[in-house]
């Protein structure tokens, strides 16, 4: 009797052994889950860096675009007293952003055509590349500008033209 159970329960141990379905995979599955670990790992990491470098970018461009905008609160003050309406300041405050934002984008586009032609001219891979690819950071480079824009120009809208104007600085 010891030995009999002893033995059930080496036999439950086996995956798919005891009561549970056992526990199938095809050999694609398998290599899919071991062989390719590496290249998830490289893709997380480097969706890791990309996010990074954005979130940087935008702050960046934040502290850029107040710094520009707290230099320029004479101005902005006398425009405002002179009866400037609130939307023309935010459009001028979001404009140095979207000029700076057109300045990387064409940078950036021309740089990475440049390494693309020359990654497919060493790569054994054929196929040509989705346009989204080639859209996605332009479109993420337009969204962190506006994300980066809106608090300078807020700021610049609530300048009191007064009290710039008394000041020395």
């Amino acid at each position: 009797l010891f030995w009999f159970t002893t033995q059930v329960l080496a036999v439950e141990e086996v995956p798919g052994g005891g009561l549970d379905p056992p526990l199938v995979r095809t050999l694609d599955e398998h290599l899919s889950r071991t062989a390719l670990a590496p290249l998830r790992i490289a893709t997380v990491l480097v969706g890791a860096s990309a996010a990074t470098a954005l979130t940087l970018g935008v702050l960046g461009l934040y502290g850029a675009l107040t710094d520009a905008a707290r230099q320029r609160r004479r101005e902005l003050a006398v425009r405002i007293a002179l009866g400037a309406q609130g939307w023309r300041v935010i459009r001028q405050v979001i404009g140095e952003g979207g000029r700076l934002a057109a300045a990387g984008t064409v940078t950036g586009m021309l740089g990475s055509v440049v390494v693309a032609r020359q990654l497919v001219r060493i790569s054994p891979i054929e196929g040509s590349t989705n346009i989204w690819v080639w859209l996605a950071a332009p479109i993420a480079l337009v969204a962190a500008v506006a994300l980066a824009s809106v608090l300078p120009a807020r700021r610049a809208l609530r300048v009191d033209p007064l009290t710039i104007t008394r000041s020395d600085k």
